[in-house]
């Protein structure tokens, strides 16, 4: 049966095959099958098997993800927290400046010298009401941000397609 150009959903692709569909307005579910693909890869190989520029691709899109379904509060509380030691720089690597310094300005708000997932845990246990008001100022931010960061994305991961590999 030939393929469409019309990318319905990650069914275990690799990352070759993902590349080889238009963009044109799929680029957010390509940029989803993306990371699911290095997930997958994670849970086979090990993270050590994830390139720098995978790791990107995943800490980008775990704070895309949940700050849109609840917050940079939730992405400190769940597991994409282990992400935020990095997202900043990620953002940066995939162009996204803006939204790099909402997310700075965010894990300021917990007043941490350095991030660990342990340091972090510690901070969201205790009720805050200036952290939390910062975080949503954050939010409002984030949301406001126009630009699409699904495009930015795949440029990105069009740009190291040599370093992404599942």
């Amino acid at each position: 049966m030939k393929r469409t150009d019309r990318f319905v959903g990650y069914s275990g692709e690799t990352a070759n095959e993902l590349f080889s569909y238009p963009p044109k307005d799929q680029e957010v579910s390509l940029v989803q099958a993306f990371r699911e693909g290095i997930q997958r890869k994670a849970a086979r190989k090990g993270k050590r098997a994830v390139s720098h520029e995978e790791q990107t691709v995943l800490a980008v899109t775990a704070l895309d993800q949940e700050v849109n379904n609840g917050g940079y509060d939730q992405f400190l509380r769940n597991s994409s927290r282990v992400f935020a030691p990095i997202v900043v720089e990620s953002l940066l690597r995939v162009g996204c400046k803006r939204r790099a310094r909402i997310t700075e300005r965010a894990l300021e708000a917990l007043r941490l010298p350095t991030l660990t997932v342990r340091k972090i845990d510690a901070v969201m246990r205790n009720e805050s009401t200036e952290r939390d008001q910062e975080l949503e100022r954050c939010d409002q931010m984030f949301y406001k941000a126009r630009r699409s960061l699904a495009k930015q994305l795949y440029t990105f991961l069009l740009t190291n397609r040599t370093r992404i590999n599942f």
